[in-house]
């Protein structure tokens, strides 16, 4: 495999995105992130990687399209306890098979027709469009097609490996209109990932796909770092989810066991301190209560009252294993790049019988700001979070419900979403913000109220 980076600006974090079968850096040059380098993985002539280029980041994202899958899954052990978020792109971790990657006929005639003239055509193909392929074309790869016959022939058939291919994925997207790996295949393939089902053919546009999957942590700790002093005013539903939250944990005698002599007790986005300060109520002076957030300061201070400014997602992957009695989180792990890392490392770091209380949100969440703006956060439904749990918890309590806010004008709903720090209209990688038109698009109710609606998680978890 070869690397070459397309943004490199000292970042402590890094993107990593394998490209497809027949490709170079050259279609993917426009790739940028704020806060996040990204490096390009090609060329699978050989299936080994020097991962030295890697080193020095605190947390890798992978973008894995069409055979880029397979590819990142069997090469990337070397630094998965550093990898949060994957998400699949038009492939699977079955290259060559009839019901769950190319079909083998297919695939073998791509292969043993393979010339200057097919080459072509594969690309139209995998475009899709005429459009799709004459912007594709403006940058096409330069490789030689005796090199990309080799490049193919390492997939088939596939080599024995020293490892399984990782399973462990955040998202698999399909493209309903894909002609090169068949979209029912790849649902067959994905299934007990998150799906998300695109109207898109093998070629999709990644940097789209970076900038509604990766969440650009520097911005969003600036932004929540600002809005510390209106954050309560803006946020009466978040003060509603702990009280719910809250009232559940007690109902099962949690704060009993949070009150123990000795216990540890971690709370992951701490913000202002609304779940914090019901915990300590939890807590005796012999507790140990440690309060991480990626902006702000301490919300509490006394004996054996720790605060950490930090990236909890990050952070809780150099936890001790078995160190935690109790960890709880409200409002704060849709912001996370990868939810499913974040259940296995609570799991590993919490001791047995050692309870996970948090909330999130899920799909459809702030529907009415989605349809007026376009953007929304790549949540997870209720059904896909519950399918993610590792089968080391026992699940105690689950539940999600709505709650909708309402105001007199548009202006005041982004208002709202500004003072609470959740502001939807932040610019994308293209420099794009769109204010006025979202204005234009949100509209009022029959009452001539404009509203808002949150859609909550809440759940309690239990180490087995």
């Amino acid at each position: 495999m070869k690397v070459e980076f397309i943004t490199r600006e000292n970042a402590d974090r890094l993107i990593i995105v394998f490209a497809g079968w027949a490709m170079d850096p050259r279609p993917f040059k426009g790739l940028r992130r704020d806060g996040y380098d990204i490096a390009l993985v090609w060329d699978y002539n050989s299936m080994h990687i020097d991962w030295s280029f890697a080193g020095a980041y605190s947390e890798i994202c992978i973008i894995a399209w069409s055979l880029g899958v397979y590819a990142s899954a069997i090469s990337t052990y070397a630094i998965d306890s550093r990898v949060t978020r994957r998400v699949a792109i038009n492939g699977t971790l079955y290259p060559v098979d009839r019901r769950r990657g190319i079909p083998e006929n297919i695939f073998r005639g791509t292969l043993e027709g393979l010339n200057e003239r097919n080459l072509l055509k594969f690309y139209r193909r995998m475009a899709g469009s005429r459009e799709r392929f004459e912007l594709f074309a403006a940058n096409m790869p330069q490789r030689q097609v005796d090199e990309l016959k080799t490049e193919l022939e390492a997939f088939y058939p596939l080599p024995l490996l020293a490892h399984e291919p990782l399973k462990r994925w955040d998202m698999a997207i399909i493209g309903r209109d894909d002609a090169i790996f068949p979209a029912v295949n790849q649902w067959r393939a994905w299934q007990g990932t998150p799906i998300e089902i695109l109207d898109e053919p093998h070629l999709i546009d990644i940097r789209k796909i970076i900038d509604h999957y990766i969440v650009d942590k520097e911005r969003m700790s600036s932004r929540f770092a600002r809005q510390q002093d209106t954050y309560d005013d803006n946020t009466p539903v978040q003060a509603n989810i702990v009280e719910r939250l809250c009232n559940m944990a007690e109902a099962r005698g949690i704060d009993k066991y949070a009150g123990m002599r000795g216990a540890r007790v971690l709370e992951i986005g701490c913000g202002t301190g609304l779940l914090s300060r019901h915990i300590n109520q939890w807590c005796d002076c012999e507790t140990s209560f440690e309060m991480w957030d990626i902006a702000g300061k301490a919300p509490l201070q006394g004996p054996q009252r720790i605060f950490r400014q930090t990236d909890a997602e990050t952070s809780i992957m150099r936890i001790p294993s078995s160190s935690v009695d109790i960890i709880a989180s409200s409002s704060t792990i849709q912001w996370f790049n990868s939810p499913t890392r974040f259940f296995v490392e609570c799991s590993r770091i919490l001791a047995s019988g050692g309870y996970l209380i948090a909330s999130t949100f899920v799909k459809g969440n702030l529907y009415e700001v989605a349809q007026a703006t376009g953007r929304s956060l790549p949540l997870l439904s209720a059904r896909q979070w519950s399918e993610i749990i590792p089968d080391t918890f026992d699940v105690i309590d689950w539940y999600s419900y709505s709650y909708t806010l309402e105001f007199d004008s548009a202006i005041e709903v982004f208002r709202h979403l500004k003072g609470s720090g959740v502001n939807s209209l932040d610019r994308d990688s293209a420099g794009d913000s769109h204010i006025r038109n979202a204005l234009a698009h949100y509209g009022a109710d029959l009452d001539g109220k404009y509203r808002a609606t949150y859609r909550p998680l809440l759940f309690i978890l239990r180490k087995k």
